[in-house]
Formats: structure tokens, sequence, C-alpha cells
């Protein structure tokens, strides 16, 4: 059982088969009309449009253990000294087969060179201007490149229930999905994970890389723009607005909200509200605009308002949190912008959406 492959670069494609015939060997199928397409690097699975039902079940056996691995310190080309202590002779050669695919379509030098998240480490200006949005964000020269690079690549498991931690694993094949709001999400039922066919409006499938990550995050964390995502993560802040006092939005931490529609905490102080998160969904902007105006308004008649003049300084608050927003996305975007990094133009443009998504919806 094999599949169309159209590549510009004759090894990946060679690589690809034998990780299909691997695969195949060992229980993993796919739709009949799955097609492989690689160009400068990028690689993406495609369908005919419209179709539906499942795209890919790998048998969870054949999910490849990154954890333990041991690496060389080469920002040029993954190469493997020690596959992890606990990988089966299968995800040895699995794991082989993808570190020989990654460094013949150049993934590690991309990662090392031009990947937005190494753009702090060369400007002081831009770590300035990223740190009040994200404090969170860890610099991946803490780590090996290749540690950093597959971070980006891998799927956390639990291949037993009882423990307490996910596991790293590469997803043979499923890997070469790229994200989209709308694309199908991870499912492991019946000892395989299972993906289904999911497009948006033209051939190539896409999955959904999970609800926690915002443009910003997708930036950061996977390199790219992503113009799908459709909702923003406020910045840790605290703002004083005339009339209302102060107003806080907490550090999330290293783990935002399950889900994007998660309401916050709000907490009502004498002098100040304080909001466990804040989520902006630009599709949705009436449920942040509603739950915000309705804990404003409690606040405010604690402090004498009335009706009228509560509401008519709730809004002036929603406005106060999205312009601090608003303020942070543009120093991070003028930060970039005067930098040569050749991830500059992407750090900017997610720096951009991620406040057109938080003006809209609390500055209509």
């Amino acid at each position: 059982m094999t599949f169309a492959i159209a590549s510009d670069q004759p090894m990946a494609r060679e690589l690809l088969l034998e990780i299909a015939r691997i695969c195949a060997g060992h229980g993993a199928q796919w739709h009949p009309q799955l097609q492989v397409e690689v160009v400068h690097g990028a690689m993406r699975l495609l369908a005919p449009p419209d179709t539906t039902g499942a795209l890919i079940s790998m048998p969870t056996e054949l999910l490849v253990p990154i954890a333990g691995a041991q690496w060389s310190s080469s920002a040029d080309a993954l190469r493997l000294l020690q596959p992890p202590s606990d990988a089966t002779p299968v995800q040895r050669e699995l794991l082989q087969l993808h570190a020989e695919l990654y460094n013949a379509t150049g993934k590690l030098p991309w990662w090392s060179n031009q990947h937005p998240a190494r753009l702090p480490e060369t400007s002081p200006e831009v770590a300035a201007a990223l740190k009040p949005l994200k404090p969170g964000h860890r610099s991946p020269v803490e780590r090996l490149p290749v540690e950093g690079f597959l971070a980006t690549r891998s799927f956390g498991w639990r291949s037993n229930p009882e423990q307490n931690q996910r596991e790293p694993v590469l997803l043979p094949l499923i890997d070469l999905l790229n994200h989209h709001h709308q694309g199908a999400p991870y499912q492991i039922s019946d000892g395989a994970m299972q993906i289904k066919a999911k497009q948006a409006g033209g051939r190539e499938c896409f999955a959904h890389y999970g609800n926690r990550r915002d443009v910003l995050d997708l930036a950061l964390h996977y390199g790219h723009c992503d113009l799908s995502t459709p909702f923003a993560h406020s910045a840790p802040l605290e703002i004083a607005v005339e009339g209302l006092g102060r107003i806080r939005v907490e550090h999330q931490g290293q783990r935002p909200p399950a889900h994007p529609f998660d309401p916050p905490r709000v907490t009502l102080e004498p002098d100040a509200l304080s909001l466990s998160h804040l989520c902006c969904h630009q599709a949705h902007p009436e449920r942040v605009q509603t739950m915000l105006s309705l804990a404003l308004q409690a606040h405010l008649k604690r402090r004498g308002h009335g009706a009228a003049s509560a509401l008519q300084w709730a809004q002036s608050g929603l406005s106060a949190i999205g312009a601090a927003n608003v303020r942070l996305l543009n120093q991070l975007a003028a930060a970039a912008q005067s930098s040569p990094h050749p991830a500059a133009a992407t750090l900017v443009a997610a720096a951009q959406r991620q406040a057109a998504i938080i003006t809209a919806v609390l500055e209509p």
C-alpha cells in the first residue's frame, strides 16, 4: 500500500516511500487517494477536494518515542547518537528515517537560522518587547538545536494510562499535516492514532495542533503566521482606568485555557477587578464583551455607580484592555521590523494579526 509522491528532492521521496512501506507492513492504513507533496523542503498531504472519512490510521506501536534519545550538537543536521533505550527495533528504524528525511528537506538549518523563536536571541529589543506579552516563552538556546526543532514536530502521548506525564513521540506520515483552525484533531482509539480528512477549500489536508496556542504562540512555536486562528490571548497586565480603578489580567503560565471559550475567573476587589485570563475570539466577540461588561458593571455598582453610568464605564474598561494589548503588540512589531533576521516578517505579521483580533473584539 503506497501513495503518490510529488517531490523536487529525490532523497526525500525515497525516504517517504520507505517510511510508508514499514508502516503499511505493521498495519498502518491511509486513504487510497492520499498524496504527498514536497517542494523546497515543505511537506504536505493532499487528497481530492471534499474528501471525507478516515485519512490515516497509524498503530500506536509505530509512534516514535524521542525522550532519552541522544543527538549531536550540530545545528546543520540531525545526527542520532543513541536512540531511546525503550524504543523497539521498528521505532528505532523509523526514528533514523525521520532524521534523514528532516535532513533531506533542510529542516534543522531552517529552524536554527530562520525560525521566529530564534529572533529574540539576536535582538535585545525584540526580546524586551516579547517578554510582557509572553513571559513564559523560553529561548530555544537553552537546549540542543535538534531538541528545540523536534519539540515542534512531536505529539505528547501517554503509552500507559498510569503515566503522570505525556511523552513526546513523532507521528509517521501524520507529521506531514500542517495546522489549520478547521483541521482534524488527533485521536487515539482501538490501538491506533486516527485522523480524519479535513480540508479548507482545497486539496491540502490539515490537522488541528490544539486549542491552546493563539496566533503569536503558533508563530513562536511552529514558525509561521497562521491566518486561520481566530483567537488571541491577552497579555498579563495591570492598568489603571479612570473611574474604574485597576484592572488586572493574570499570567496564564505555560498552559493557557484548555479551550479559547473558557470563561475567566473574575475576582472583585474594593479598588480592582482581576481576571484569571482573557481570550478574544474574533468570530464570537459578544462572549468576551458580555462577560467583561457584566463583571465591570458589578464592580462599578459596588462602588456606587448607577446602571447607566456603569455600562458606559464598562465599555471604557474593555477599550482600555484592548489598547494596552495593542500597544504591546505594536512595540513587538516595531522591534521585529527593525531586525534583519529572516524571521522578522513572520513575527511582525503575527503581532499585527494578534492586534487586529483584539481590536475587533475589545475596541469594535
